[in-house]
């Protein structure tokens, strides 16, 4: 059986199909269910389980080596991924004209964000799904930056409904290696950057290139614009690929003549960004806003000025444009002044960067809280403990989201390379004593979680707030 048009194959042998499945727990009756083979749970075990519970039909790998025979069909394909999302959205299908994807290790949320901000600001009705959540449902959140395709073909069938102008989502490796997005085609599809990341999974910086690059290679419509940051390693790699792909692409900043930041000054809370747009020059105003989200908000710009918008109407917009939630926010103030943000950067890359911007504006010392995340790639732990070290003039290990793994052996491996961070273990009393050490003039970065909400400990998900927690321990005196 081929993997492609399943759907079309089960109705046409008469099938009774109400939906899609690939999860048992929310299975309806004449659901095709995938018996998806994943990581930790293979979908096979739970076959008896959607046959009872009323599935027409079960889709398998044809990698699977047992015999299945059930008294409903059992039909085999073989890319099993991309079979379900092919499915997905042919089954929940959606007219919604205008897509736009989003991918890159770092600035995939802030970039959505702005775009989102700045097309409603145009009078264009828009929604998203990605890290902060879906945009429509009163920003329900997910455990995955990219759902799975059931959940966003559903999703983009609902928009559809309400007549919605553009839809945004943002597209990780994992989702793009694992095919959630086969066979959406977008209008404009952005790289924000790529670094250390996310190796745990793609073993290789190679195979997690390629998984980003896929976004254009696969799913750019055919007169579909794509935008790169230059601001990324690998630049004339990911280049060279686009290049032999045939794929059309402009650079943003770099050695691009026609789209580059001239110059962004900063006095106290305000800047200012001179901007050359398709060789034109405009001027962006920023209120208390870091400059890596200045970038972040010009790279959407020209994403837009490529879908036709008009810059000069645009910047019109960028001063009373809101901050990203846990990106660089400000948790509050200490009574004597110094200030606390907490932002979600969670790779080398993305906390040396903040730190820099910490730098910039701070008159006293730069003072960071972080840890890093158990179950994942363990091979950036020491990386960011000699970033934090490097960057920050005082660095603080403390407690991520551990998972399964045991907190205290990820605080050593962050600290295994350097000398002189601090050890403080559980978050919340790390944060109250890291701001009981501010000076008037000093400045705390409270990194790693930005917008979660909670804290992951083995497998349960402990209500637990980096603003909430900093404004709190900031209002006592």
């Amino acid at each position: 059986m081929p993997s492609l048009n399943i759907l079309s194959q089960i109705k046409k042998d008469g099938l009774k199909v109400s939906g899609i499945s690939s999860d048992t727990r929310s299975i309806k009756k004449n659901n095709i269910f995938f018996a998806i083979p994943g990581s930790n749970v293979d979908g096979i075990k739970f076959v008896d389980v959607a046959i009872k519970k009323g599935a027409s039909a079960v889709v398998i790998s044809s990698s699977q080596k047992k015999i299945l025979k059930r008294k409903i069909p059992i039909y085999k394909v073989k890319d099993i991924r991309k079979s379900l999302s092919e499915s997905a959205f042919a089954f929940y299908k959606n007219n919604i004209k205008n897509k736009i994807a989003i991918t890159g290790t770092n600035g995939k949320t802030s970039v959505l964000f702005f775009l989102q901000y700045l097309l409603s600001s145009l009078q264009k009705k828009t929604t998203t799904i990605g890290t902060l959540g879906t945009s429509l449902r009163n920003k329900s959140r997910s455990n995955l930056t990219t759902p799975d395709p059931i959940f966003t073909a559903k999703e983009m069938k609902r928009m559809s409904k309400k007549k919605i102008d553009y839809f945004i989502i943002e597209a990780s490796s994992h989702g793009l290696h694992q095919k959630r997005f086969y066979p959406l085609k977008f209008d404009l599809c952005i790289l924000t950057n790529i670094s250390h990341d996310h190796l745990d999974y793609h073993r290789t910086l190679n195979h997690y290139i390629s998984c980003k690059v896929g976004l254009f290679k696969s799913h750019l419509s055919n007169d579909g614009k794509s935008l790169i940051s230059s601001e990324t390693y690998f630049l004339e790699r990911i280049k060279k690929q686009l290049r032999n792909n045939k794929i059309k692409h402009v650079v943003f900043v770099g050695k691009n003549k026609k789209y580059k930041i001239n110059k962004i000054f900063v006095d106290n809370k305000n800047a200012k960004a001179d901007v050359t747009i398709n060789s034109k020059s405009y001027q962006f105003k920023f209120k208390d806003f870091p400059i890596f989200q200045i970038k972040n908000f010009l790279l959407a710009t020209i994403g837009l000025h490529l879908l036709g918008f008009n810059p000069k109407k645009i910047s019109s917009f960028s001063l009373k444009c809101p901050h990203v939630p846990g990106r660089m926010e400000l948790a509050g103030r200490k009574q004597n002044g110094a200030r606390v943000y907490v932002d979600f950067a969670h790779t080398p890359d993305a906390l040396k960067n903040i730190l820099i911007e910490g730098k910039l504006i701070c008159s006293g010392r730069l003072i960071v809280l972080f840890g890093c995340g158990g179950n994942r790639d363990k091979k950036k732990r020491p990386m960011m403990g000699i970033i934090a070290e490097k960057y920050a003039d005082l660095a603080i290990v403390t407690d991520d989201n551990p998972r399964f793994e045991n907190p205290i052996k990820i605080r050593k491996e962050i600290i295994r390379e350097s000398t002189h961070l601090l050890d403080y273990g559980n978050r919340q009393d790390a944060i109250k004593r890291s701001i009981q050490l501010l000076n008037s003039t000093d400045v705390l970065i409270i990194a790693g979680k930005g917008h979660e909400k909670y804290q992951i400990i083995k497998n349960k998900s402990l209500p637990f707030d980096d603003v909430k927690t900093a404004d709190r321990f900031l209002k006592r005196k």
